[in-house]
């Protein structure tokens, strides 16, 4: 279904959904809005493919009694077929709607992200510990909380050893004095060399339906912090994991992280290998024969 972006763009694209008989032998849909208004004239050969719970987009509980009443009417009375990127979320959508779901994890682009760091970037350093932080407005991300456990690292032995780069949104000047770059948006290319640069990636995510930027960083040899809204992370295996919103965890596991060279390079070895068994390559195999067996 071709998504019009121009004004009324969305809204013609369900409309789309609703009256058009798409001319495919498999329609996969990514939101469960738009795969039930498939489902009225695709019957058969329509997949739901979830990599998030689309109910955590919102927090009005209006909109969430709706989407809670598609995912049910979809899943549960309709039965569309469901492939997640996670068991997690597969577990999820099976407890609360009776879904059929198959489990197809994401895989990282192994052709993109390896390590491969920038003597640029390394020689900016001078000396000091990168922590590459992702700024996001989206309040799911946990922005805020990775600017408290910067200052709490701020006012820290470690203070006079740290810098932070920033990826994504407009990073403001607030990191407790500590030196930081923002990057802004970067593209596949930059974000490697910042990943295989830093010393590591702090990802303090409320929730996640899979998580695929800590295991980007995984496949560049950066060591993660994050939370278990990464549920494809072991902690003390190939990364440091606290609980959601633990600014203290946070805090401590990044300073137990930057203090043993030998804990680094355990989540390194233990990130690469992750990073190789769940790659790209590896999914999408695993997706099309998902896709036969279905269909």
């Amino acid at each position: 279904v071709e998504i019009d972006e121009r004004g009324g763009g969305k809204l013609k694209t369900l409309l789309r959904a609703l009256c058009m008989k798409q001319d495919a032998d498999i329609v996969v849909a990514d939101i469960i809005p738009l795969a039930l208004l498939l489902s009225l004239r695709n019957r058969g050969r329509l997949l739901y493919f979830a990599q998030d719970y689309d109910e955590s987009y919102y927090a009005n509980s209006i909109q969430r009694f709706f989407i809670q009443a598609f995912y049910a009417v979809g899943l549960g009375l309709l039965k569309i077929p469901v492939i997640a990127v996670s068991s997690y979320l597969g577990e999820i959508l099976r407890q609360r709607f009776g879904a059929s779901v198959d489990v197809v994890t994401n895989g990282v682009d192994t052709n993109l992200f390896f390590h491969e760091p920038d003597p640029l970037l390394e020689k900016s350093k001078m000396g000091r510990r990168a922590i590459v932080v992702l700024a996001r407005a989206d309040y799911r991300k946990g922005f805020d909380i990775a600017r408290v456990v910067i200052d709490l690292l701020a006012k820290g032995a470690h203070a006079d050893s740290l810098l932070v780069w920033c990826v994504g949104d407009a990073c403001p000047a607030a990191f407790g004095g500590i030196p930081f770059q923002d990057f802004g948006y970067v593209d596949e290319r930059r974000l490697r060399q910042l990943f295989s640069s830093a010393d590591l990636f702090l990802y303090p995510s409320r929730h996640e339906g899979y998580g695929l930027m800590p295991v980007e960083a995984m496949a560049c040899g950066c060591p993660v912090v994050t939370t278990r809204a990464v549920k494809v992370v072991e902690h003390g295996k190939n990364a440091l994991v606290s609980e959601v919103g633990d600014v203290k965890g946070l805090t401590d596991n990044i300073t137990t992280l930057i203090s043993s060279e030998p804990l680094r390079d355990k989540l390194v070895a233990g990130g690469l290998q992750f990073a190789r068994e769940n790659s790209l390559a590896t999914a999408q195999e695993k997706f099309v024969r998902t896709l036969a067996r279905l269909f």
